[in-house]
């Protein structure tokens, strides 16, 4: 038998005990009415031996919020621009997916830097007109 299972017997066996022992205190107290007949429990039992507390273990650091992107407004928005910085070299972009704009923005690159992203409106002769700036970066 393995000892995992003896283990598993044996603390089944040392419940129904306490259950029979709840039992007859139980019983003490109706013989007197209800009121509790001052019971002191055995000073052996391991479970009232006193035992070293674990060492805490230091809280991991938080991680920053993950930035979010919203969804696009089907009536007044097309499409989300995005301006970043790679390698010195400004970059302007047009996607209609808001999850690669969201994991760039969450994402620290060391060649790229998001500058701002905003949700835009097409307008006649391949134009955009601004609608919403969700992220402009603080950073110069």
């Amino acid at each position: 038998m393995s000892n995992q299972i003896q283990i598993n017997q044996k603390l089944m066996e040392r419940e129904d005990r306490l259950v029979e022992l709840f039992d007859l205190e139980r019983q003490i107290n109706g013989i007197l009415g209800g009121e509790p007949y001052p019971l002191a429990p055995p000073d052996t039992l391991p479970s009232l031996q006193k035992r070293k507390k674990p060492k805490k273990r230091k809280a991991a650091p938080k991680k920053a919020t993950a930035l979010r992107v919203r969804k696009l407004d089907p009536e007044t928005e097309s499409a989300y621009r995005i301006e970043y910085r790679q390698n010195d070299e400004t970059c302007i972009e047009i996607h209609t997916d808001p999850r690669p704009l969201a994991l760039l923005l969450n994402t620290e690159l060391p060649t790229v830097k998001v500058a701002r992203i905003e949700t835009v409106q097409a307008v006649d002769d391949g134009e955009w007109t601004v609608v919403e700036v969700l992220f402009e970066s603080t950073a110069s």
